[in-house]
């Protein structure tokens, strides 16, 4: 079974972010969406979730988080989510995705298996 963990933390304080919405949805051939999860980090700012998918090609899903859950809004330029395309190709994947955060800006990388 495929599965996403994901590692928050605030640049801003070095404190781990709780409570983001991190969804995971699949983008079919047709570009039909379908939610799979969608949780928010614990108290450590982690997620992670395995999801049951019969993955038989190169499936596209998209990674978002919430941003708009932590940050209030300013004015001017204003980052809601932010929101990573994948693919997925074996059902054992695992695909890590950790992520760094401040009002303004962000910095993330990934690991999959």
């Amino acid at each position: 079974m495929p599965s996403i963990s994901t590692h928050v933390l605030n640049s801003e304080n070095g404190t781990h972010v709780a409570g983001l919405t991190v969804t995971l949805t699949h983008i079919g051939p047709d570009g039909a969406k379908k939610t799979m999860f969608s949780e928010k980090t614990d108290a450590g700012g982690r997620l992670l979730e395995d999801f049951n998918f019969p993955l038989t090609s190169n499936e596209i899903f998209e990674i978002e988080f919430k941003l708009s859950d932590i940050h209030v809004k300013k004015k001017g330029i204003y980052c809601r989510d932010i929101i990573f395309r994948v693919s997925f190709n074996s059902e054992n994947e695992k695909f890590h995705i950790p992520i760094i955060v401040s009002q303004n800006g962000a910095s993330s990388w990934w690991t999959g298996e």
